[in-house]
């Protein structure tokens, strides 16, 4: 999804890949009164992966090169 449709945005694909689980606890947290599966590693999670990963690209990892195909390959 990151590069297919977002091109290579880490943080955008990182919130879309969230917005399934999330939906699913608050339909739970509805459903039962209650939220259990909502930690600070989940927090953190949702805020920083996206930007962790375009981070890591940019300066551990710039040669790397991603599997991957697209439309225009």
């Amino acid at each position: 999804m990151r590069f297919l449709y977002l091109k290579g945005n880490s943080t955008a694909a990182q919130i879309i890949d969230f917005i399934p689980p999330i939906i699913i606890i608050i339909v739970a947290g509805i459903a039962i009164g209650q939220v259990y599966s909502v930690n600070i590693g989940t927090i953190f999670s949702f805020i920083f992966n996206g930007i962790l990963i375009a981070s890591a690209d940019k300066w551990i990892w710039p040669s790397l090169k991603h599997n991957f195909k697209t439309k225009n390959n």
